[in-house]
């Protein structure tokens, strides 16, 4: 199973990384009545960067779950960056729930590893889907400026380019967007 199935998004942020009003002067559009239509392109430009449908990494603060159907000797969040794990839940071999107390991690590694707390194991669990269920926080803070960067070139690409395809040709994204969103890409190999 592809691992970016296992996640789930429990808590949205709480706006977009670039506001209409910021859309709107990187577009030049002084007027109200593409409103709707740009804060959809701001919302497509996000979906294509953010989450397991992007470059795995989160631009704003956000909860995630991810389940699991056992405990590997160690866990890889594929979405970053993870600023905290909330818990760690798991049914155990009785059927019950139960809460991992303690773990060890790194926050400066991305994509980050967790694994059982120093000299301890994970506790034994049913192996079946959904068994373990990692609940964490990622998203920068602030969104860095050349991700704002890219976003904005998208919104502008969508924008001035309303179909796929714009006379005769495939319209295709702007120059720059990829090579900025390779450097955030995680789990990229360098």
């Amino acid at each position: 199973m592809n691992e970016w199935t296992r996640l789930v998004r429990m808590i949205a942020p709480a706006g977009p990384a670039v506001t209409l009003a910021e859309a709107k002067r990187h577009l030049r559009v002084l007027h109200d009545d593409d409103d709707a239509d740009i804060a959809a392109m701001v919302a497509a430009a996000e979906a294509s960067i953010e989450g397991p449908n992007g470059i795995g990494i989160a631009l704003l603060p956000q909860t995630w779950r991810m389940s699991l159907d056992h405990f590997p000797c160690e866990i890889v969040v594929p979405l970053g960056p993870v600023t905290s794990i909330c818990s760690i839940t798991y049914t155990d071999t009785d059927g019950n729930s139960a809460s991992v107390s303690s773990w060890r991690t790194d926050f400066d590694v991305q994509p980050l590893r967790i694994w059982p707390a120093r000299d301890m194991v994970w506790p034994s669990s049913v192996c079946e889907p959904g068994a373990v269920k990692v609940t964490f926080v990622c998203g920068y803070a602030e969104t860095p400026a050349d991700l704002k960067a890219a976003l904005k070139l998208l919104i502008g690409h969508f924008y001035e380019n309303r179909e796929a395809v714009a006379d005769g040709g495939l319209s295709e994204l702007p120059l720059g967007v990829a090579a900025i969103l390779e450097r955030y890409r995680v789990g990229r190999v360098a």
